[in-house]
């Protein structure tokens, strides 16, 4: 009788280290999993920024295309130009 109740408190004890052990483990590897997003995204985050930054830098810079209005003479009394 003494032997069952040792069997069974050993029992008891081991289940409820695995239990506590399954529960530590699950719990790692959710922080893993959510490390390794905050990484990837960290990275692709990085990549656009890097690219977005290439594209001004490596734009050539454009002469602004404001046309000067010719005034027209042809109002004008006297006007010579033609």
């Amino acid at each position: 009788m003494r032997l069952l109740f040792t069997l069974l408190f050993v029992f008891a004890f081991a289940f409820s280290g695995n239990a506590q052990f399954l529960k530590n483990v699950g719990k790692k590897a959710e922080k893993a999993a959510e490390r390794t997003i905050e990484r990837r995204v960290e990275r692709e985050t990085e990549k656009s920024t890097d690219r977005a930054l290439d594209t001004v830098v490596a734009a050539p810079k454009q002469k602004s295309k404001k046309k000067k209005k010719k005034k027209s003479g042809s109002n004008v009394i006297g006007n010579d130009e033609d």
